[in-house]
């Protein structure tokens, strides 16, 4: 009978994969024993092909096998029960499957809503208010058109606060296609970014004394963040070892630009905030209706469980939901301290402004009593109306950062609601857990998300009030510092208005003595102007300090949240783990005794068979490859199928599986002489097989093992090497084992969290945040942050501290600027009691001029003093860079290392389910056509023995033919140093089997072939890679979150991912894959299609290019990273310079002019360019190459100009 099955999306999904399961991939009904007798057993009944069609709808039990895989948790849950029940409670699956699905598809569109803004969000809520279709239509397409809304909004914010290049390309992807939006957004930005910072550098350069043409040299051949880090604090300090003094309108083009920071942060707050409430109150929602249906089900403890788990979902959602809400509040604080920021630079200039005033008050009062001051008196006003020009554009700064402050601050106000939200949804995860079996796992999964979530909405409650606070204060600070800008400016065009007057009649006695006295009077106001914005600027410090403070300590509350989270994650994993290694023991021993059972004369085969089934579903949940397989087609199948696969299928399955491991240990194990016994091994049977696992592959490395203990001694702290010495010394390969996969890493731990504590007592502030968060969390964070966390921690700390001693050597030369003005109007004084013959008064306002001259002289002193420690800060932090870029490369070597591994392992598994799955279909395929041909069930098991037999042999075939010559391929590449076989622009020299199996290829195939015989299909192969790169990793969730460069904010979708709990390992797989596809993308430009043959150099001329009689071509060729005496060799060393910068990922095009010629110009990060003719005779031609700067840089990256 064929069962309809309720729901549209449920019989489409059942339907497609009946197709496929029709094709290849899914197996339908494992014959198992195959490679053993025919068990003596009565003959199967007839088949009903109307159930059991190759060609149509599998048996309802297949169906349930394949919704089990493809469905979300309320389905999978649902499924597990029905195949590990009766008929009867198969039937009632396929009943309400179709409710299940909705379930769990109102779960995913809630989850959806939360990775978009108000449009998203919107069109989520509308789709769950809505119908079973429109839930699926949503799910379909109709998130795509919201999520592109969104996408171009967040465009228009990026453009606001962005650089000219970046506003370039913002605009360019507005009116491009959702994909430009998208590539703009994860990727194009930052590089766009990295260019204005780079215009920015040379501009300063073009202009900048010797310190900072020197520093800003070093920065513009180093890496973006060194970049960024001189634009930011770099500068500063290189001027002033120039003696260069910020003007006033540098001041206020500082002001300014503070100004424009602190309005794109308050647009991200508020948008941030915005879309924390929406998520939250959606995430509430869903809790209650989860947390009513679980009191409905009342005595229906599967269904309240079911809506626990659902419960515990929302909660998830909103714990989710109010880190948002603290990202709100980050961004409120950064908008306040960028406030206070540009209020202390318009203090500053409001000082300068003063003093100019104050200076163009007293030259008018020279004049006043001598003509011979007159010109003097000029100058001086022509000064104070430059600076109170600049004050008045500071002053309008303060005024934009103090209205983004009270945005700021009115955004984390609301954001606050997204944490209320939160409690709310943990408050209903709770009650529905409390209408579960208390024992159930969905009821816990509800309690620990409730706890989880109030953790978060508190720490959002108090970092949205703090942020709130502080941003009032900020923008007041800021409205008072626009004031004193305001009033300096307005005293200082009254001053210079003044000093012109005085000029035009200096020298009239007449009326000498009064008007020096007035302009004495208003030299005093504007030096009291000067001291107040001191005075402002000085408690503006103050408040910073207060914000930065604050900033810190969210961004440690909310990473220490965050690390208990992976922490549990973590733990959970280990568990799981665990749990699986005693099922796989405890699955062989009940398969064993289960067979025996059914072996024995009269035996309950329907009973033993319900066991079966529930041995075969925990191995399709935790077994390998061919275990998985063959418990899918016993589950989809009759009780005579699972008895068979009790008595010999899952061993049979289990040995496919060791021979896998095997070959893998053959191909890729670091260890030559474990690659060889493997290889010895995979000729033995299955005895051999397990004797190598258990025990060969130990001693064949042996030796390798114990170079490598040695080395982890050498390089360990104390509980590593006690460790590891004690593993030496025992002298076993179980010890040898132990240490290397379990012991070091708990030595090492226990290591790392001492060095860690140590930190915490000795480091600075931002040091002992991460040491904090790192030992909150899980090992591998912990040991991130040792290998090379710490580093750039401490690289932090110097950096604040090179700022903290710029601020207060600001504030030093605004205070001496104040002492100036003071100084100036006291001379003033003095000139007006001389007109006026009072001699006492003269000598009064004398020695006050003496005393602020020497104030003046101590805040210049002071300001020096703050110089030199900044200095002395920045070198430290440089030195700093050095050791973290050091630790960080060693780390991300190892990361990359690991990330390749597992890449390896994934496809590996993958491709043996695949093959897998393959010999299963082939025998079910033989033994369905049999039973359809009238055979008794004897003929079609050996027909489905013959199929299943050639099957595995020509897959054993074929990998053994692959794997050999991967693996020659592979120490041809280890043996020859300028082809390393991990090179992740090997895509340059393309395997001849790339077309037929790309995944192969890119990870494991280094012999090379033509990639002109490849034509138009190397793009597609290109393509297919990474598309299924994405599927069979888990990563194409990831995706959006690693090019957004902020991993910790998508820690839901890294928990779906194929290796959860390696946070580094999954952001480095991840890039590996990504930059070996854009490797592959860039090497087609080179080579292939249109370009092909385009790029080249002339053999004739290659000299010329590496050695010109002027020593200017060997200079070049040193750009290149090539020296000595042109050769053979260095010339072909050269060319492949120049052609891997030509390929490399990150290298930017630029169309552009070489000597007014037409020339496409390739330029990398850090400034070195290859330039090739792009029209006329001579087009694709090298031109030339060098490592430019300065101006010829801007001009390149600008204009493309050489």
């Amino acid at each position: 009978m064929k069962r309809r099955i309720n729901g549209p999306a449920i019989r489409d999904k059942a339907l497609r994969a009946a197709r496929a399961l029709s094709l290849v991939l899914l197996p339908l009904a494992l014959v198992v024993g195959l490679l053993g007798s025919a068990p003596a057993m009565a003959a199967d009944p007839p088949v009903d092909n109307s159930q059991s069609d190759l060609a149509g709808v599998p048996t309802d039990r297949g169906m349930v096998v394949e919704l089990w895989k493809t469905g979300g948790p309320e389905v999978k849950a649902a499924a597990e029960a029905a195949l590990t029940g009766s008929d009867d409670d198969v039937q009632r699956f396929l009943d309400v499957a179709g409710d299940k699905a909705v379930q769990d598809n109102r779960v995913a569109t809630a989850q959806l809503a939360g990775i978009g803004g108000q449009e998203l969000m919107a069109a989520a809520r509308s789709a769950l208010a809505g119908t079973p279709d429109d839930l699926d239509a949503f799910l379909a397409t109709g998130w795509q058109d919201p999520l592109e809304q969104d996408q171009r909004v967040l465009v228009a914010q990026v453009i606001d606060g962005g650089g000219p290049i970046v506003q370039e390309a913002g605009r360019a992807a507005l009116r491009g296609t959702a994909e430009d939006v998208s590539t703009f957004l994860n990727s194009g930005r930052y590089d766009q970014r990295e260019q204005d910072d780079r215009v920015q550098l040379a501009q300063i350069l073009s202009i900048g004394g010797p310190a900072v043409r020197a520093a800003g040299r070093i920065a513009i051949n180093g890496t973006a963040d060194d970049i960024r880090e001189f634009l930011e604090v770099g500068q500063y300090v290189a001027r002033a070892r120039d003696q260069e003094h910020a003007t006033v309108a540098q001041l206020a083009e500082q002001a300014r630009e503070a100004g424009r920071q602190a309005s794109a942060e308050t647009k991200a707050a508020k948008e941030t905030s915005e879309r924390a409430i929406a998520a939250s109150k959606l995430a509430r929602e869903a809790a209650k209706k989860a947390a009513d249906e679980a009191a409905a089900a009342k005595k229906d403890s599967a269904e309240a469980a079911s809506a626990a788990g659902r419960a515990a979902k929302a909660a998830s959602q909103a714990a989710a939901a109010a880190q948002q809400a603290i990202d709100a509040s980050r961004a409120a604080n950064n908008s306040a301290r960028i406030a206070a920021n540009a209020a202390s630079q318009a203090a500053a200039a409001a000082a300068g402004a003063a003093q100019a005033a104050s200076r163009a008050r007293s030259a008018a009062a020279a004049a006043a009593t001598d003509a011979s001051n007159a010109s003097a008196a000029r100058k001086a006003a022509e000064n104070a109306r430059n600076a109170a020009k600049g004050a008045g554009v500071a002053a309008d700064a303060a005024d934009q950062a103090s209205i983004a402050a009270t945005e700021a601050g009115n955004a984390a106000k609301a954001a606050a609601g997204a944490g209320g939200n939160a409690i709310a949804a943990a408050d209903a995860a709770v009650e529905a857990s409390s209408h579960a079996d208390q024992s159930d796992a969905r009821a816990a999964e509800a309690r620990a998300a409730a706890a989880a979530t109030r953790r978060h909405a508190a720490e959002a409650n108090r970092a949205a009030t703090a942020a709130e606070a502080l941003a009032r204060k900020a923008a007041a600070a800021a409205a008072q510092a626009r004031d004193s800008a305001r009033s300096a400016a307005t005293h200082a065009n009254a001053s210079a208005t003044a000093a012109d007057e005085a000029a035009d009649h200096a020298g009239d006695a007449a009326t000498a003595a009064n008007k020096s006295a007035a302009h004495a009077t208003a030299a005093q106001n504007a030096a009291n102007v000067a001291s107040t914005a001191v005075a402002k600027a000085q408690s503006v410090y103050t408040l910073a300090r207060e914000v930065e403070t604050e900033e810190l300590l969210g961004r440690t509350n909310a990473g220490i949240e965050r690390a208990k989270d992976l922490k549990t994650e973590d733990d959970e994993r280990q568990a799981a783990e665990a749990r699986a290694v005693q099922q796989a023991r405890d699955r062989d021993a009940e398969a064993q005794h289960l067979a025996a059972e059914a072996a024995e004369p009269g035996a309950d085969t329907t009973t033993i068979a319900g066991k079966g089934r529930k041995l075969a579903m925990l191995a399709m949940q935790s077994g390998n490859p061919w275990a998985r397989a063959a418990a899918e087609s016993a589950l989809a199948e009759s009780d005579s199928v699972v008895i068979e696969y009790l008595r010999t299928g899952w061993r049979t399955a289990a040995e496919q599986d060791d021979r896998q491991r095997v070959e893998r240990l053959a191909e890729e194990s670091a260890v030559k002489a474990v690659r060889t016994a493997a290889e010895e091994a995979l000729k033995g049977n299955a005895t051999a097989i397990t004797a190598f696992l258990t025990k060969g592959q130990y001693e064949a490395g042996a030796q390798d093992f114990r170079v490598a203990i040695a080395q982890a001694v050498s390089t360990g702290g104390p509980e590593v090497r006690n460790a590891g010495q004690s593993a030496l010394a025992t002298g076993t390969t179980d010890a040898y084992r132990q240490f290397l996969t379990t012991t070091q890493y708990t030595a090492r731990g226990q290591d790392e969290r001492v060095r860690a504590a140590q930190l915490i007592d000795s480091g600075g502030p931002e040091t002992k945040a991460a040491a904090r968060i790192a030992l909150e969390g899980p090992p591998q964070l912990l040991h991130t942050f040792i290998e090379s966390g710490q580093y750039k921690a401490q690289r932090k700390d110097l950096l604040a501290a090179t700022h903290l001693v710029q601020v207060q050597q600001l504030i030093a030369e605004a205070a001496g600027v104040a002492a100036t003005a003071q100084k100036d109007a006291a001379l003033a004084g003095k000139v007006a009691a001389t007109a006026a013959e009072e001699a006492a008064k003269a000598e009064e306002y004398a020695r006050q001029a003496d005393a602020s001259a020497d104030e003046a002289q101590g805040h210049a002193e002071r300001a020096d003093r703050y110089a030199k420690d900044a200095e002395a800060s920045a070198a430290r932090a440089a030195e700093s860079a050095k050791t973290a870029r050091t630790a960080a490369t060693s780390a991300n070597q190892a990361a990359h290392n690991a990330a390749t591994s597992a890449a390896d392992a994934t496809v590996s598994s993958e491709l043996a389910q695949a093959s897998a799955s393959s010999a299963w279909f082939a025998a079910d395929h033989a033994r369905a056509s049999a039973i359809a041909a009238g055979k008794d069930a004897e003929a079609a098991f050996t027909a489905a023995v013959d199929a299943f037999t050639i099957a595995v042999k020509k897959v054993a075939a074929e990998e053994e033919a692959r794997r050999k010559a991967a693996v020659a391929a592979k120490e041809a590449a280890e043996n020859d140093p300028g082809n390393k076989a991990r090179d992740l622009y090997k895509c340059g020299m393309l395997g001849c089997d790339a077309v037929n199996n790309p995944v192969r290829w890119c990870l494991h195939n280094e012999i090379a072939c033509d990639i002109l015989s490849m034509g138009p299909a190397f793009n597609d192969a290109m393509n297919q890679l990474w598309g299924t790169m994405k599927d069979v990793s888990g990563f194409g969730q990831l995706e959006n979150c690693v090019e957004m460069r902020d991993f910790w904010s998508c820690p839901e979708l890294a928990k779906e991912a194929t290796i959860s709990s390696k946070l580094k390992l999954l952001g480095a797989t991840y890039k590996a894959l990504r930059d070996l596809q854009r490797g592959c993308q860039s090497v087609s430009r080179l080579r292939s299609g249109p370009g092909c043959g385009s790029h080249w150099i002339s053999v004739d001329k290659l000299p010329h290019h590496y050695m010109s009689p002027n020593n200017q071509g060997i200079r070049h060729a040193e750009d290149f990273g090539i020296t000595g005496t042109y050769n053979k060799d260095t010339g072909k060393a050269f060319l492949r310079a120049v052609d891997q910068l030509v390929k490399n990922p990150g290298t930017r095009r630029i169309e552009g002019t070489y000597r007014k010629q037409p020339a496409t110009h390739y330029v990398d990060s850090t400034g070195l360019h290859a330039s090739f003719a792009s029209d006329g005779p001579r087009v694709g031609e090298y031109l030339g190459g060098w490592r430019s700067e300065g101006d010829q840089l801007l001009y390149l990256l600008r204009d493309g100009v050489l």
